[in-house]
């Protein structure tokens, strides 16, 4: 027998073809495992969801949007999960991706809307609410205008904000939004136990020391210290606003400073007018150029933004605000609704959220109301 023939190579060779034939088969079978999770990970959160297992819900909706096929809703889902364990910045966070994913979907703007309504971020959610009703379907936008509505016009009772913000803020210590939330919340309504001032600017000073980019917690400070009489302290924080978040909120401290402590009420007028372009109801920008107008001798119209303050904090006063939107919410089937919105919206100088409800007066209803009673 030749060298190198007989039965032992073909032994061998049949060996390597049977193990090149397992690895192929293992690999297949690795493959459609892979292929395969993204399904079982949709079922594994779904079922979580159904049992109202939060903890395993989030873990497997995360990762079935690690993959390719997130969707809106199944971000939404996260988001939910997110918030039922009081993560509430993974929540946002979840949200503002859905919203690239689906801007058509009404409620993730809605659910995205309420959480500023939790934070007291009126100015973001009115900015918010526009935007979305440019995006959402038809049927999605009478909810959108209730979520935006509420969020720009009524404060939430106070015990039930602190307490949401406190179970956040346990859950997630790192929530930097929360924080600064409940320290501007304190500045507003003390209670006794709660933080002294030196307190809150220190707490605030940090949170803007972790992010230099955080508006609400540099407006926030910038109020604190306006409060303690630290001006100079405060110039310097209001200096450093980033230029392009330079917002009414920007614009009514920059008034602040310019005619409680710079005594220049010409340019204290000019940042306040420009407060008020995007701000109109805010009474208390209006009371700040009433008193630049005076300053400046200008009595007439000095009086005529008097009047507006005093026209304002009437048409906002909660007493008579919560009612009235509390009715025309749970009654938007009947079009007088819609319009007494668009009539309360015009009385506080909020032009296209009152053209957005005439719109919504003459369309068609949508299935059923998109606002809960009990909201």
């Amino acid at each position: 027998m030749a060298p190198g023939t007989g039965r032992f190579p073909r032994r061998r060779t049949l060996a390597l073809s049977g193990l090149t034939l397992g690895a192929i088969a293992a690999l297949a079978g690795w493959w459609a495992w892979e292929r395969d999770r993204p399904r079982r990970a949709f079922e594994r959160a779904e079922s979580a969801t159904r049992a109202r297992d939060w903890p395993s819900a989030l873990a497997s909706w995360r990762s079935f949007n690690r993959t390719e096929a997130a969707t809106a809703r199944t971000l939404l889902a996260e988001a939910r999960a997110d918030l039922a364990l009081d993560r509430a910045a993974d929540a946002r966070r979840a949200l503002e991706r859905a919203s690239q994913a689906d801007p058509t979907d009404a409620e993730i703007w809605r659910t995205r809307l309420d959480l500023l309504r939790v934070l007291d971020r009126p100015t973001e959610a009115l900015t918010l609410g526009l935007r979305a009703l440019e995006a959402v379907r038809p049927e999605g936008r009478r909810a959108v205008l209730a979520s935006t509505t509420l969020a720009a016009l009524a404060e939430l009772p106070d015990d039930e904000v602190r307490t949401r913000l406190d179970r956040w803020i346990a859950a997630d210590p790192d929530d930097l939004d929360a924080r600064t939330a409940r320290l501007a919340r304190i500045a507003a309504n003390p209670h006794p136990g709660d933080p002294d001032r030196a307190d809150r600017i220190s707490g605030l000073a940090a949170i803007l020391e972790a992010d230099p980019g955080h508006i609400a917690a540099r407006e926030a400070l910038l109020v604190a210290l306006a409060d303690a009489g630290e001006p100079d302290r405060g110039r310097a924080l209001l200096e450093a606003w980033p230029e392009p978040a330079r917002d009414a909120r920007f614009d009514r401290l920059r008034g602040r400073w310019d005619l409680d402590y710079d005594h220049r009420p010409d340019r204290a007028a000019e940042a306040y007018a420009r407060a008020l372009v995007e701000l109109p109801h805010d009474w208390k920008s209006h009371y700040g150029l009433a008193r630049a107008l005076r300053a400046l001798g200008r009595d007439a119209e000095a009086r005529d933004e008097a009047d507006t303050v005093a026209r304002l904090r009437e048409r906002l006063d909660p007493a008579t605000l919560g009612p009235r939107l509390a009715a025309d919410l749970h009654g938007l089937d009947d079009p007088r609704s819609p319009l007494d919105l668009a009539a309360l919206a015009e009385g506080v100088g909020l032009a296209r959220l009152a053209e957005a409800w005439r719109r919504e007066a003459v369309a068609p209803l949508p299935s059923r109301n998109p606002f809960p009673v009990d909201r």
